[in-house]
């Protein structure tokens, strides 16, 4: 949910006309410059989260990731130019790395095993969630603030909360039984795997059943560690096709499409003639809960319908509406046909679109 805020708000203040006469209304590459500055932020921290997540914990990351987000949306709330703007951005992006790479280690090893799948993909989920008080917050500014600084600061502002709740509340979250078998600290792991697995049943067979099977994980990895390097996964053929997959899902998932209506939506609407600040505002906030439906449904049928066929269905169903997307914005270009633009758009992109990806 905070990962979902921060990425999103900087969709819904980018849509105000008052963010683009405080930043001298920039031009399309320094916005593409402003929307990457997280993502690079996101990279410089990458070496150093995985690092970080198990040398301190999982909740110290997680606690540390949060707090230097709070820093960067102070920077944010208070920045006059771009290159402060971008500034901000990046150190949020740095903080965003390390917590969302603790999170879902958090989430994962702490969930029941046959619950497991869908805790995960509702985690993934919950993106939207901060997603829509993002998308509100920023119409509810926009509409009661017009014509005042104050209409993109706020939602700025508002967006340290999240971060400063759970810098908080990850103190009452029992850390990962993993990491404290990792540390030595076997009793530590047992007494939250008895408490959140078997009712305080230390003895319960299902308690020595999963602290044996991360004691052997652990000594595995351990031993493949000693005479392997990140060479490996490059030397076999299995390896390569392994690599080839991880890399073509990681880089398609962002190559498709959803990068536009997540970052851009003023200027695709624009595309299709809708310039309006107050309805593209009002139809992003709609969109983002149409989306958090469809991902909490996705996520519970995980286990039900397997992975596979729900990422071929994906795909394919963003294929066929990306190219009505595409039709929808070439109609209005070549023929200025607002009312099939508008229509097309609708069917295709804000609804279609958003249910396949």
């Amino acid at each position: 949910a905070i990962n979902g805020y921060d990425s999103s708000v900087l969709n819904g203040i980018q849509i105000m006309p008052e963010w683009d006469k405080d930043f001298k209304n920039p031009d399309s590459q320094t916005r593409g410059m402003i929307v990457a500055a997280q993502t690079f932020g996101a990279l410089v921290g990458l070496p150093v989260a995985p690092l970080l997540s198990d040398g301190i914990g999982r909740r110290k990351a997680l606690c540390l990731g949060s707090a230097i987000m709070c820093g960067g949306v102070v920077l944010q709330a208070m920045a006059t130019g771009v290159v402060h703007f971008v500034a901000s951005r990046i150190l949020v992006g740095i903080g965003l790395c390390f917590a969302t790479n603790s999170a879902p280690l958090l989430v994962t090893e702490l969930a029941y095993p046959t619950q497991r799948a869908p805790i995960t993909a509702m985690y993934n989920s919950s993106w939207y969630i901060g997603s829509i008080f993002s998308a509100w917050t920023t119409y509810a500014t926009l509409k009661t603030l017009t014509g005042s600084t104050w209409a993109w600061r706020i939602p700025s502002i508002l967006q340290a909360c999240p971060s400063l709740v759970q810098c908080i509340l990850i103190w009452f979250v029992p850390e990962s039984p993993r990491w404290l078998v990792s540390k030595g600290r076997d009793g530590e792991a047992i007494a939250v795997l008895a408490k959140y697995h078997a009712n305080n049943r230390e003895r319960d067979p299902l308690v020595y059943f999963t602290y044996g099977q991360i004691r052997e994980a652990l000594s595995i990895e351990r031993e493949v560690s000693k005479s392997s390097s990140y060479l490996q996964l490059f030397k076999t053929p299995g390896n390569l096709r392994r690599m080839r997959i991880v890399l073509a899902i990681g880089f398609f998932s962002q190559w498709s499409g959803n990068g536009l209506v997540s970052y851009y939506i003023k200027q695709v609407f624009a595309g299709v003639g809708v310039t309006d600040a107050s309805t593209v505002s009002l139809i992003n906030g709609a969109l983002q809960i149409w989306n958090f439906f469809v991902a909490i449904t996705a996520a519970l049928l995980v286990d039900k319908i397997g992975r596979r066929p729900l990422f071929l269905t994906s795909n394919a169903g963003m294929l066929v509406t990306f190219g009505m997307w595409t039709l929808a914005a070439a109609l209005f270009n070549t023929r200025m046909d607002r009312g099939a633009a508008n229509g097309m758009w609708f069917i295709s992109s804000a609804v279609n679109f958003r249910l396949a990806f």
